[in-house]
């Protein structure tokens, strides 16, 4: 017989809820985008060898309250056990609100343009409830990447040793659109780029056209680096909530784009991965692309 499992001695009480060390929440009161967000960061932490000195890189993380946990320990195992990454500053912009709030936060805050299309879209949806006014449920990218750069960077500033002019943007599907239109319209934010998946249909593929000589040479640094992914599956008939978006014809011809613009360019189809497997995964191989020491040229 299986030994007897020894019985608590008490009741087991609720615990305090479980959160990730070295790691900080900063509210801010966006004047861009008009409500209270939080700023979530988490510091590298040393591995088998001492850190080095800063400033830091940073990692900001769209959607954080889907991807920041993922986002961190991702890059904080490839900087502690082998040094494949350096330290890196993961920052995450965060609503902080139940899932169906911060669904429709984001596609206020990630589309550059309303796109009729997804609201019928969004309308059909069985229990679907518009929570922000008609006229505000989409095209807040400019105003969100105004926060960004003119809210977000100050508060790190003023509180973390970090490096601008090192800093990467990691966004998957809506927020892979907002990380694209940012590379088209304003490529000096970040230097780095890690696409996943990008909802490039978007307003009958809006974004995707900018990419056709709409960056400027004189404001990008050439040093800019552009990871793209997308799950192989993205595009199966099996998926058929999938397919029709086109995730993978679309992220290969943004890359084919963004390469005619001479940027640097890695492209990843990601084998046997869909729209929410494609994350951590691209996550692992687009910041060993991005910062990682060895870059290696990956078959397109």
């Amino acid at each position: 017989m299986p030994p007897e499992r020894p019985r608590p001695q008490e009741p087991i009480s609720p615990a305090a809820a479980v959160t990730i060390p070295h790691s900080h929440v900063h509210v801010l009161e966006s004047e861009s985008v008009g409500r209270t967000l939080q700023v979530w960061v988490a510091e590298p932490v040393a591995g088998f060898q001492p850190l080095p000195p800063g400033p830091r890189q940073v990692l900001v993380v769209l959607d954080a309250d889907l991807f920041f946990g993922t986002a961190v320990e991702t890059a904080r195992l490839a900087s502690q056990l082998y040094g494949e990454l350096p330290p890196l500053v993961v920052v995450g912009v965060a609503y902080g609100e139940e899932p169906g709030v911060q669904g429709q936060l984001r596609t206020r805050d990630f589309t550059p343009s309303d796109d009729p299309g997804y609201d019928r879209m969004a309308a059909a949806v069985p229990g679907f409830e518009p929570l922000l006014p008609e006229g505000e449920r989409m095209a807040g990218a400019d105003r969100f990447l105004r926060c960004l750069r003119d809210e977000v960077w100050p508060l790190l500033d003023a509180h973390y040793e970090v490096d601008p002019t090192g800093s990467a943007v990691f966004g998957s599907s809506l927020g892979g659109l907002f990380a694209a239109y940012t590379l088209l319209t304003a490529p000096e934010t970040f230097s780095r780029y890690l696409i996943t998946s990008p909802a490039l249909w978007w307003n009958e593929g809006e974004v995707l056209k900018l990419a056709d000589g709409s960056i400027s040479q004189e404001r990008t640094d050439p040093a800019i680096r552009v990871y793209l992914a997308a799950g192989s599956r993205e595009e199966d008939p099996a998926i058929p909530m999938l397919a029709p978006y086109r995730l993978v014809s679309n992220t290969r011809e943004l890359g084919r784009r963004l390469e005619a613009n001479d940027l640097d360019v890695t492209l990843d189809v990601l084998a046997g991965e869909t729209h929410t497997s494609a994350v951590p995964v691209s996550l692992a191989r687009g910041l060993r692309a991005l910062f990682g020491r060895a870059r290696q040229e990956r078959p397109r």
